[in-house]
């Protein structure tokens, strides 16, 4: 599903997913968006300072700017309009939602926090400077303001959710709950005609450790290329690898970046190590070592940057997978039925979770809303993203335009959006939450398919409320006593990790070389100031 793809991808998603840059400039000439005043009335409303009274105070309508990003939407004027009779009845707010091409979105919020220009809303996330801007005090702080104005919002959140947006332990932003939840569980996914073909029990792979998992998928990659010859058995790239992003698979956690060395076991979260001088390091680096002299992965996986022409040419035998329920717990779950870029058609796969099921440290901030500190209307922002995430009929015109013009139902009860109409381009996810415990806050298709989407979800929800939280969560790592060494050490990774993790050159010979680098480019200061501060934080 085109929604969860995105939200991994934050993941690497994200980020997956993410858009001619508008300018932030109020347009005073526009009678119908703007409450205008003269410089005379101006002078009257001031108060004993000299400074306007804000919206909140004088009654009026209140203006809120809200930044985020995306590509130019078509006919969101005509959207926009609508959504403002419903915003301005209300809370009294005139919303102006202002996209920004996600090429411009960092440096275009970098600029204007820093030059204090006026915006009140703005989309941020963990892997768009949240960090960097908390410490830059331009977020307000929610804390106390979210109970009372935005009860509804506040409530439906995990509580570990809200971990991953405080700082010092203060909320400094909202967390946008989405309709695929939060706690992740990973796995692998396999071709079942293939599997089935070949006689291989890709059940047996259900909650083995990751090494071990891979070992069997081995034996059934080697039979299942005997068979096909012409087909890859495992995907290898440049830019990911299962020590450059995915912590979980080895039952760890990462201390700030995940590309950067110093990580944590999630059962001895007060060690910090470098996950390149673990034993699952070096054996992983050896499969893969197997793994390229077999033939299973491509020659040039090292240096190969885009996999898409062989994912949609169905070429790959297994790979991750990021999607669960898996096919044990839900068989019918489509979002894992297929493999990545495929269909069920020309390649239907079927998907065994091996990780534990966990909040991670960065989910909260992966996706959320937050309020400029110097906003003058600062409980109206927060009263906007209330009236967000529990007016249902606002946010699906706002994120999804109106049915039967700009997206239409089949007589199968399959929905498809209408080519030239308004598109928010699969971006719902920054704005507010997609999540509804009644399924109310995101397009379903009304069948069966649909039905067992919303069956699939509450899987995700319910498991939110019990997944464990990652032991980082709330903790931020101040990179800035280190940044030589990490740009360093960062330079020999991205040298050398995509040859061993791809099975290029032999992990024997080059992990110590490797690890010689890395000492020399100051690994050490690395791990020893993430180790102080997690024990600070701690303590």
């Amino acid at each position: 599903m085109k929604r969860k793809v995105l939200a991994l991808l934050l993941a690497g998603a994200m980020a997956c997913s993410v858009f001619a840059g508008c300018g932030g400039e109020k347009d005073s000439g526009n009678d119908s968006q703007k409450v205008q005043s003269d410089d005379a009335q101006k002078d009257e409303t001031k108060d004993e300072e000299g400074q306007e009274p804000s919206g909140e105070e004088t009654g009026d309508i209140v203006e809120l700017n809200f930044y985020y990003s995306n590509s130019p939407v078509a006919d969101q004027d005509r959207i926009m309009d609508k959504a403002n009779e419903i915003i301005e009845k209300e809370i009294g707010v005139h919303l102006n939602l202002i996209p920004v091409d996600g090429a411009q979105y960092a440096e275009k919020m970098n600029l204007m926090i820093n030059t204090g220009d006026d915006w009140d809303l703005c989309f941020t996330a963990h892997w768009m400077d949240f960090y960097n801007h908390t410490a830059k005090g331009a977020y307000a702080d929610l804390t106390d303001l979210l109970p009372t104005l935005a009860p509804e919002t506040y409530s439906r959140i995990p509580e570990g959710l809200w971990e991953g947006v405080k700082v010092d332990g203060k909320i400094v932003a909202v967390v946008n709950y989405q309709q695929w939840g939060a706690a992740q569980r990973k796995g692998f996914r396999v071709r079942s005609d293939i599997a089935e073909e070949v006689g291989f029990d890709w059940k047996q792979l259900e909650d083995k450790p990751t090494l071990e998992a891979l070992e069997i998928l081995g034996d059934f990659i080697g039979k299942a290329l005997e068979a096909h010859p012409d087909m890859i058995g495992w995907e290898t790239a440049q830019g990911g690898n299962l020590f450059k992003s995915d912590c979980l698979y080895w039952d760890m956690d990462a201390v700030g970046d995940t590309e950067v060395p110093g990580w944590i076991r999630l059962d001895d979260p007060k060690t910090v190590i470098n996950q390149f001088e673990t034993d699952e390091f070096m054996e992983f680096c050896k499969i893969m070592r197997d793994w390229y002299e077999k033939g299973y992965v491509r020659k040039d996986g090292a240096t190969v940057t885009d996999t898409t022409p062989d994912r949609t040419a169905a070429k790959f035998v297994a790979e991750l997978c990021y999607g669960w329920p898996d096919s044990i717990d839900f068989p019918g779950n489509a979002d894992v039925a297929k493999m990545s870029m495929c269909t069920p058609e020309n390649a239907p796969a079927v998907a065994v979770s091996t990780t534990r099921t966990i909040i991670p440290a960065g989910a909260g901030a992966n996706a959320a809303v937050a309020v400029n500190a110097n906003s003058k209307n600062i409980e109206k922002a927060v009263e906007l993203i209330e009236l967000l995430n529990t007016n249902d009929e606002l946010y699906m015109l706002i994120t999804q335009g109106e049915e039967g013009v700009d997206h239409v139902y089949d007589e199968e009860g399959n929905y498809s959006l209408v080519d030239g109409m308004y598109n928010f381009n699969y971006n719902e996810w920054q704005i507010g939450q997609s999540y509804s415990p009644t399924f109310t806050r995101a397009l379903y298709n009304r069948n069966e398919a649909g039905e067992m989407a919303k069956e699939s979800q509450g899987i995700v929800f319910e498991a939110d409320k019990t997944a464990d939280v990652s032991p980082l969560s709330g903790f931020v790592f101040n990179s800035e006593p280190v940044k030589t060494q990490i740009a360093n050490c960062s330079a020999v990774i991205d040298e050398m990790l995509p040859s061993l993790c791809s099975g290029s050159i032999d992990p024997e010979e080059n992990i110590p070389q490797f690890l010689e680098r890395l000492e020399s480019a100051g690994v050490n200061d690395i791990i020893a100031e993430k180790q102080a501060q997690i024990e600070a934080w701690m303590n």
